[in-house]
């Protein structure tokens, strides 16, 4: 799984904002952000400031911090997980990362996201969008809402079934003899 700094400085070129805005947020010198941003200094006194600031989307007005999605750092990006055609999210930080840690052997890239529904809403949109169907609001949930009836521990197991599911297919994208088979067919264009 990436370390925290290599999410956050994802996170910080996904939202466009800079060090010097980070620091302003957490109301403390652009060389402290930047040192707290890289690792070089501990960020656990300031975890709860930094993924507030970094949570993807807008933050909304309910005075709530973000939730925790499974996302996929590649290449320098961040994109949120589905599991199948749901956008599970946690309200707990550390679900969310055992979660992710099961699925790490599967994809070292594997880690957690702060993000605001919304955003999550948004991903869930576009990933329908590219099958060509609507999604549906019931579709984003939090896995671990203290009000849900059902037992938590085996919604994991289920979710976490569905996330390997989903980076069983995207990993198709890296075959090799796919990639050659598109290359053919592109280079018969020219």
């Amino acid at each position: 799984m990436p370390r925290d700094a290599e999410v956050w400085r994802a996170l910080l070129r996904a939202k466009g904002v800079s060090v010097a805005e980070v620091a302003k947020s957490l109301a403390t010198t652009r060389q402290h952000a930047h040192r707290l941003l890289t690792g070089a200094r501990s960020a656990e006194a300031r975890r709860e400031d930094l993924e507030r600031t970094l949570a993807l989307g807008s933050e909304d007005e309910s005075g709530e911090g973000p939730v925790y999605a499974i996302a996929v750092l590649s290449h320098g990006e961040v994109a949120l997980l589905p599991a199948g055609d749901t956008q599970p999210l946690f309200a707990d930080r550390d679900l969310a990362t055992s979660v992710a840690n099961a699925l790490s052997e599967q994809d070292p890239g594997v880690c957690v996201a702060p993000v605001w529904p919304e955003y999550a809403w948004r991903s869930l949109v576009a990933f329908h969008a590219a099958w060509g169907s609507e999604a549906e609001p019931r579709r984003v949930f939090i896995v671990d809402d203290p009000s849900s009836e059902g037992p938590v521990d085996a919604l994991v197991a289920e979710l976490t079934e569905g996330f390997a599911d989903t980076l069983r297919l995207r990993g198709l994208a890296d075959d090799p003899g796919r990639l050659r088979e598109v290359g053919e067919l592109l280079s018969r264009r020219r």
